[in-house]
Formats: structure tokens, C-alpha cells, sequence
């Protein structure tokens, strides 16, 4: 392509590299500007040639093409930003310097929604866990109180590992419970880049490795089609 001319070749030569190409290619800083003025050279040639049955067949023709051409451009492209923005969330640290310069505000948008998504869902959610099961500590704290209450007989003195294995049970089982709720098994479908999980830990993924990874992140990297959920949870 050159700088100031773009044609409907150009086009979908880079059209199909872009669906060829796993991740974001790199545009000349003027792409935009030149796909611009092609559609207004074609709808000029409409306008000019409504007398000229041929030329405006033709001219229609191109314009089909140009806007079908257009649009999987764009589908494509907001696809992967999409999946660098997750990434960057997600603290993988992508490369992006193959967006467009016209694509970083909508880039750091994403970034944005996805973060406040995260604070208004998962964050709330896990307080309310939280808080549920600190209500459920309390009341079973309360019933082994009253059950002692009920006794009326010498008490005879304990040893603190005898105490530590009555009283602690139940809430050992509830933190097993809640570690593996939070948690889900994914084959890994290509190598990962470091990256810090829901739960403060960094994850370094090798390809057709079997592991358990926190469920949000699991999510994220099945929808982006690098790892594959084998169990515990529906997509």
C-alpha cells in the first residue's frame, strides 16, 4: 500500500492478514485515514456515474465490498483488543505496541470496564462469602457453648491439643470447602507469560500442563482460547 493511495486490493490483502493472525498486527499510522478517503472515492463514483448503468453497477459493487471488507477488519481487530485487555487485567503484561493509535483510548477503555466488572462481581462476592461464614462460625461457637452449659457434671481439665481437636474441626472443613469452590482444573493449550492469579499468586503455564488455577482466570484465559476447563465449573 502506498502513503496516499489505498485501493480495495490493499484492503483485503490486510483484511486477510488480520484474520490470518493470532494476535493484533501493526498498521501503517495513516491506514485509517486512507480506508476513509477510498469509501469516498467510491461513493463519488456513485454519485458521478447515476447516468451509467455499468459504472454504477460497478461502483455499487465496490461499495458492498468495501463496507463487508470494512466490518470484518474492525470485528477481528476488537476481538484482540479485547483479549489484550484481559491480559492486561489480568497482570500478563502484553505487548500492545501493534494497536493503533486510534485503538488506545478504546484499549484502555476495556482495561477499565473489565476492572470495575471484577470490583462490582467477584470482589462483592467474596465479601458476602466472607461474612457468611463468620456467621456460621459464630453460631456453631454458640451451640458448643450451650451444649456445655447443659452439662452438669465435673469438668475435667483438658490438654490444648485436646481442645484444638473439638473445637476447630468444622471450621477447618468450611476453609477446605471454600479453597476448593474457588479453584477449577484447566489443561493449558499453549505456554502463558507469567501472570498474577485472583488470589495474589503468579502462575507460570506450560503448554499441555494439567493444573488448578483460580476459577475468574480460568474463565478468562478459556475465553481466549489458551487453556481448556476440564472440571469444576460451566463457562
Amino acid at each position: 500500500m502506498t502513503d496516499n493511495l489505498m485501493t480495495l486490493r490493499d484492503l483485503r490483502v490486510q483484511t486477510f492478514k488480520e484474520r490470518r493472525e493470532g494476535r493484533l498486527t501493526k498498521l501503517p499510522s495513516s491506514f485509517y485515514n486512507r480506508m476513509n478517503q477510498l469509501e469516498s472515492q467510491i461513493r463519488q463514483v456513485i454519485e458521478n456515474t447515476k447516468k451509467d448503468p455499468t459504472r454504477f453497477e460497478k461502483a455499487n459493487a465496490d461499495i458492498r465490498k468495501f463496507m463487508d471488507m470494512k466490518l470484518e477488519l474492525h470485528k477481528h481487530r476488537e476481538r484482540k483488543l479485547t483479549d489484550l485487555a484481559r491480559e492486561k487485567v489480568n497482570g500478563q503484561n502484553p505487548n500492545t505496541e501493534n494497536a493503533h493509535n486510534s485503538e488506545i483510548e478504546y484499549l484502555v477503555a476495556l482495561c477499565s470496564v473489565i476492572e470495575e466488572h471484577r470490583k462490582k462481581t467477584l470482589l462483592s462476592k467474596d465479601i458476602n462469602y466472607i461474612e457468611e461464614e463468620t456467621k456460621i462460625i459464630e453460631s456453631e461457637s454458640e451451640e458448643l457453648n450451650i451444649d456445655k452449659n447443659k452439662i452438669q457434671q465435673p469438668v475435667t481439665k483438658t490438654s490444648e491439643n485436646e481442645k484444638s481437636i473439638i473445637e476447630k474441626p468444622k471450621i477447618t472443613e468450611s476453609k477446605e470447602v471454600k479453597d476448593k469452590e474457588e479453584y477449577v482444573k484447566v489443561e493449558v493449550l499453549e505456554d502463558l507469560p507469567t501472570f498474577t492469579g485472583m488470589d495474589a499468586k503468579n502462575y507460570t503455564l506450560k503448554k499441555n500442563e494439567i493444573t488448578d488455577i483460580p476459577i475468574y482466570n480460568a474463565r478468562m484465559l478459556s475465553d481466549a482460547g489458551k487453556v481448556k476447563i476440564v472440571k469444576g465449573v460451566e463457562t
